[in-house]
């Protein structure tokens, strides 16, 4: 018989004995968990219906309690005569109650435990209340032939619950004289029914008055008291409980096992049920725990006589038997070992004593381009590692991995072809158990190359610009400090070029920001191209670019670099179908001449960079100590600008306007001063271009658009308005809010409009025509007066001229100097006057300062005039005497 035979014989013989002793087992279990379950279910009933009973009882003592109370205080002889009297008309109600109310009121201390209480006539009219007011819904009093006590209830009552006891009041005579209606509070009953309830957190308590059809589910802990409607499963069952005795009964739930209800009648008060429910688990588990003892005393029987059955059973071969177990488990062992051999994706290779290969799996095939023919009796040194990372001892290592038992690390291994991959190598002794001075070794590696092309990648862009691959600022950095080390140490100069792509940003408003990487991508490839391998050209930031040039002879050196760079910038960059042309301004500074440390190199060439800027772009500076001085300055500047408007440092001059015949005074133009609490006056050509570079422009714009209007209204409430002429930035045109801007000044000031003048330059309204015109007519349509200012110096043309809705030019000064003697500015002049007049347009020329100057526009038509011959710009208060002296009359 083979093996797999003799053990299927053996396990059906096994089995059936086993089966007939646990069949007979369950037999005798069954016999005898059936009494004894009805036994304990009958006890656990019975200590149920006890303790129901228990409660019942406890209820029977609180309503004799409560009875016997209502009996006394309706009982008192003196308020009882009272209340007699009252009705036989012989007191009136004030008196009854102000007799009464104190004496009831003891009483009712006295008794403790009620909420309320309510004193009725004859004619069951109530006379007085105490407490807890009763609705008079819930109030059942006997009719005049029923002399007996009654209890209703339980109520709850604004959130209290009460029982109300009916006493009726008798005369000496035996006669009701009236019924007293108290309401005893409900909670020294409910604290009683839950110390003497059975212990379980998830019992809920009832009480219930068949009589009436109320049911009360008393509250527990935070939990309030419920009254439970007549559709619910409890109500339903205890109506439907007729038995006078206690009852128990089960009610479905929510849990698996629903709830068992328990209920008791009162003794001595009919239609009075206690009752209270129990999940049906806490019912079951007591019995069930009975039953534990004699049904574990049976199973551990069946168990043992199984045991020895099969014990008695078990043939001599148990010894073959094990021994094909082990055969089998050995054989499953290794195909799980050959499997997962095979299947593993790392290459596993098995090496005796000698590191010879034995073995290999198709994952160090697929990897290597080793087959196992080429690996087998090779040692691992002769066909895998081969190259090895450099001042790794190879010897030491095995010697370590013998003595250790293990070893792993990163590693180079060869393929079949030659080249060399990044591994990851784990090699591992295995001694045999037979023979322990033979050993064997398992090698197992996988291919990293991925994972270290990822770290380098990382490490890359943690370096890198994403945009343009250049070094980026942290970089740059550590190359500068280094080279700061080696400039140092061997005594060498460096130069640092700071570089400003000009017009950039009007790409990036014009084209969009993705055009504007890829011209970035296009000016890193040029720059690059420019500089030397051992130089560092790195992305600072934006359209900032700096290059790192060590070891120069001279600063011609940095010089003839930055003219390199510049050239490289003059061909326009063709993207698309847009043709741009972009410069660069370019800042140098020196090591060790300007600076001896990354950060002030780094500061000094942006310093000149801005200087290159103000020369006129496309253009290198070299960094000077005056420059710093500028820069420290203009960084003053710009901190002192920011916090001006708001501590009021800012104030209006006005220049005033006249006719140029008659010189009467026709308005004033404000211009905007800065009175610096350390530096004075600082004029406008200062701060302006500073208040654009750094965003204050438009704030600053609207400062003065909203003090001009201010100080126009006071003029105007003064009985001495005068036209006030307002200079616009270029950002408040094209910004949009333009609209908005001037209605909300108008409106917050209360100007008339008329009064307002817009000033808007020529190169402004050129730069965004369409968007101007439409800007311009929407301000128009506020009432206020537009002019062009420094008409002439631009494009001038009719062709958008007459589209503007502008009221007025202003010949800019430029062309008035010459007067009358200059032929060109004569010309320019005339042609400026016949065009507006042609136009309908009024004209004004800025800068008069001499007599022959004004003589010369009056003579060719020109409407008005300012400059100094007139006034200087003067504060508001200045100007008001200017013309209360000159005794000018405003014609506008």
């Amino acid at each position: 018989m083979s093996l797999d035979h003799s053990i299927e014989l053996q396990g059906r013989i096994r089995l059936l004995a086993v089966s007939g002793i646990l069949i007979t087992g369950l037999l005798v279990a069954i016999a005898t968990a059936f009494p004894l379950y009805r036994h304990s279910a009958e006890i656990t009933t019975l200590s149920l219906q006890a303790n129901a009973a228990s409660q019942a009882r406890t209820v029977a003592q609180y309503f004799d309690r409560t009875t016997e109370l209502a009996r006394q205080i309706a009982s008192r002889s003196a308020i009882r005569d009272k209340l007699d009297e009252y009705n036989h008309w012989q007191v009136s109600l004030s008196e009854l109650v102000s007799f009464s109310a104190p004496r009831l009121r003891e009483a009712l201390d006295q008794a403790g435990g009620i909420a309320g209480f309510v004193r009725y006539d004859c004619e069951n009219d109530p006379v007085l209340e105490l407490g807890l007011p009763v609705p008079p819904s819930l109030v059942h009093l006997p009719s005049h032939e029923e002399n007996k006590l009654t209890i209703s209830g339980p109520y709850i009552i604004d959130g209290i619950t009460a029982i109300l006891v009916a006493a009726p009041i008798l005369s000496r005579n035996g006669d009701r004289v009236g019924t007293d209606l108290i309401a005893f509070e409900f909670k020294p009953l409910a604290d009683m029914l839950w110390a003497d309830a059975p212990n379980s957190q998830r019992l809920r308590q009832l009480l219930f008055n068949r009589t009436e059809g109320r049911l009360l589910e008393l509250g527990r802990d935070t939990r309030p008291d419920r009254q439970l409607a007549s559709s619910a499963e409890e109500y339903q069952r205890l109506i439907t409980s007729g038995a006078p005795g206690a009852g128990i009964t089960h009610v479905s739930g929510d849990g698996t096992w629903g709830e068992v209800l328990v209920h008791a009648p009162t003794p001595g008060f009919p239609g009075w049920v206690v009752a209270f429910l129990k999940p049906a688990s806490e019912f079951t588990l007591p019995i069930l725990l009975r039953l534990g003892s004699p049904l574990l005393v049976i199973a551990l029987l069946v168990v043992a006589g199984a045991w020895a059955t099969a014990r008695a059973i078990r043939p001599l071969a148990e010894r073959v038997l094990a021994q094909s177990r082990q055969l089998s488990a050995y054989s499953e062992s290794m195909a799980l070992a050959a499997s997962v051999f095979e299947g593993s994706p790392q290459a596993v290779l098995i090496l005796d004593a000698e590191r010879r290969i034995l073995e290999a799996n198709e994952a160090c095939h697929e990897i290597t381009g080793f087959s196992l023919a080429a690996l087998r009796n090779h040692t691992l040194d002769e066909t895998l590692w081969i190259a090895c990372p450099p001042g790794t001892d190879r010897g030491a290592l095995w010697r370590s991995v013998l003595d250790d038992g293990e070893w792993q690390g990163e590693t180079l291994l060869s393929t079949r072809s030659g080249a060399t991959f990044p591994a990851w190598l784990g090699i591992s002794v295995v001694n045999n158990p037979a023979h322990k001075e033979h050993r064997h070794i398992i090698v197992m590696f996988s291919d990293i190359s991925d994972k270290k092309e990822a770290e380098n990648r990382i490490r890359h862009l943690a370096h890198h610009d994403a945009l343009t691959q250049l070094p980026n600022r942290s970089l740059l950095a550590d190359r500068l400090e280094h080279a700061l080390e080696r400039a140092n140490r061997n005594h060498l100069k460096l130069a640092l070029l700071f570089i400003d792509l000009d017009r950039f940003k009007h790409v990036n408003d014009s084209l969009g920001h993705p055009m504007g990487d890829r011209l970035l991508q296009v000016v890193a490839q040029r720059l690059v191209a420019v500089v030397r391998e051992e130089d560092t050209l790195a992305r600072q930031g934006g359209d900032e670019f700096v290059v790192l040039l060590e070891a120069i002879d001279e600063p011609d050196d940095a010089a003839r670099v930055a003219v390199k760079l510049l050239a490289t910038l003059e061909s326009p960059v063709t993207l698309d179908t847009h043709e741009i042309f972009v410069g660069a301004s370019i800042g140098i500074s020196l090591y060790p001449d300007d600076g001896r440390d990354a950060e002030s190199l780094l500061r000094f060439a942006d310093s000149a960079m801005y200087e290159a800027k103000e020369a006129g772009r496309s253009t290198y500076r070299f960094y000077t100590a005056e420059q710093t001085r500028i820069s420290r300055e203009r960084f003053e500047l710009e901190s002192g600008l920011r916090r001006a408007i708001e501590r009021k440092e800012l104030q209006l001059y006005y220049q005033p306007q006249a006719n140029c015949r008659g010189s009467n005074l026709t308005g004033v133009e404000a211009l905007v001063r800065w009175l610096h609490p350390e530096r004075g006056l600082i004029p406008p050509d200062r701060f302006i271009p500073l208040a654009e570079d750094i965003g204050l422009i438009g704030a600053l714009g609207d400062w003065v658009l909203n003090e001009a209007c201010r100080q126009a209204r006071e003029w105007e409430l003064a009985g001495a308005p005068l036209r006030v002429a307002v200079n616009l930035s270029a950002q408040q045109v094209s910004q949009g809010q333009l609209f908005e801007t001037v209605s909300t000044a108008l409106t917050r000031s209360g100007v008339s409009p008329g009064l307002l003048e817009l000033e808007i330059t020529e190169g402004h309204v050129l730069k965004r025509v369409e968007q101007c015109i439409e800007v311009l007519h929407r301000v128009k349509s506020l009432g206020v007066t537009l002019a062009i200012d420094d008409f002439g110096i631009g494009y001038s043309s009719l062709s958008y001229l007459k589209r503007l809705p502008v009221d007025r030019l202003k010949i800019d000064r430029s062309f008035v100097e010459g007067l009358p003697g200059d032929a060109d500015d004569d010309a320019i002049v005339a042609t400026i006057l016949a065009m507006a007049q042609n136009l309908g347009l009024e004209v004004i020329a800025e800068g008069v300062e001499t007599a022959e100057q004004l003589a010369h526009l009056a003579a060719t038509h020109c409407q008005e005039y300012q400059g100094y011959l007139l006034g200087r710009p003067m504060p508001a208060n200045e100007l008001e005497r200017w013309r209360d002296a000159h005794s000018a009359r405003p014609t506008a």
